[in-house]
């Protein structure tokens, strides 16, 4: 076992506090779910010197990766990182195939289904273009499955007057750290970075799994922005509506901008089954934890949802269909393009 991988397990005072916030452990009670039991299985391995087993590293995969646990650990151990870094050290696989690969064909599908859904709106040309140039990140979702999102984004920049020099197609990289290889994040890493010249000002995003994804590549740090930073920027005011509701994405730790009428849902951690992709490797057991992962009817009904992530919006479509309740789901950008900013003075 990596050394600087024991020295962070070993942080582990055993005092339950992740047991708290963990989505899974709170639905399954299982401790092996649990950050705390797996760093004593990892310490154990240590000390009797054995080799972790494979049903031990593909349990890996039932961890959202929302790092809840790091954010109330006293020694603020990074179980993100390290289970990670695990996979990648074990040349875990998913199944027979990598899972980024399963993962594209099956937004590949995606795209075959929906291909005719999505109506393409024109793009509005800002009379007064801004000195920064600018990529927009449209992220996979984005390109496979609900291109509204990229056309309400590209919209809404170019009302702001960016001008947008491209929109980049690259993958941010996340079905590669899921998988656990490294290797291929790294590749996929110099391709977006050799995309960027240095006349670039920001990298938007309108996915917090893009944007948190891209952070990690230190020569683009400067330079990622998500989209409602950008309407902070502009002093953009957004309306309200009563009938929304947000989801906070897992992976986000500071606010989304939006009105201060919008109630944040999931303030006790209720997840979409998106985050590390759970509902598309454990479909099963994903079906069997989203009653207890999930919102309950009365708190949704009647109301459209507002995500920041498209990859939960993914999996809130998925599960909202299964509930077979009439909530809607909007992106950020789809809500800001069709409900508010239509309303506030950027379109005055």
């Amino acid at each position: 076992m990596d050394f600087d991988i024991y020295e962070e397990v070993y942080k582990c005072s055993k005092c339950g506090l992740c047991q708290s916030v963990c989505p899974i452990y709170l639905a399954t009670k299982n401790e092996m779910y649990l950050s705390r039991g797996r760093y004593i299985v990892l310490n154990n391995a240590y000390n009797y010197n054995k080799k972790l087993s494979s049903k031990f590293i593909k349990n890996l995969d039932l961890c959202l990766n929302c790092n809840l646990c790091k954010n109330f650990c006293p020694s603020n151990i990074d179980a993100k990182e390290i289970f990670t870094l695990l996979k990648f050290q074990n040349k875990y696989k998913y199944g027979f195939l990598s899972f980024s690969i399963i993962f594209f064909l099956i937004l590949l599908t995606y795209k075959i289904r929906r291909k005719n859904i999505f109506v393409k709106r024109e793009r509005i040309q800002a009379k007064n273009l801004k000195k920064e140039n600018i990529i927009y990140f449209q992220g996979c979702i984005n390109k496979y499955v609900n291109p509204s999102d990229k056309n309400a984004t590209l919209n809404i920049l170019g009302k702001l007057g960016y001008r947008v020099v491209k929109t980049s197609s690259l993958c941010c990289g996340l079905p590669y750290l899921s998988d656990g290889d490294l290797k291929s994040f790294q590749h996929n890493s110099n391709k977006i970075i050799d995309s960027v010249s240095s006349d670039i000002k920001y990298i938007v995003c309108s996915c917090d799994s893009c944007y948190e994804t891209l952070e990690k590549i230190p020569e683009l740090k400067e330079k990622i922005i998500r989209l409602d930073d950008i309407l902070k920027l502009n002093n953009i005011e957004l309306a309200s509506n009563t009938s929304y509701v947000y989801h906070k994405p897992l992976i986000r730790n500071d606010e989304c901008y939006l009105p201060s009428e919008i109630k944040i849902l999931n303030k006790k951690g209720n997840c979409s089954l998106m985050e590390n992709f759970l509902l598309l490797k454990h479909r099963k057991l994903a079906d069997k934890l989203f009653k207890d992962v999930f919102y309950k009817q009365q708190d949704i009904e009647n109301k459209t949802i507002i995500t920041s992530c498209l990859l939960s919006k993914f999996g809130l479509e998925y599960l909202i269909k299964k509930m077979k309740t009439n909530t809607k789901v909007y992106s950020y950008s789809e809500y800001i393009y069709c409900d508010s900013i239509r309303k506030d003075n950027i379109y005055n």
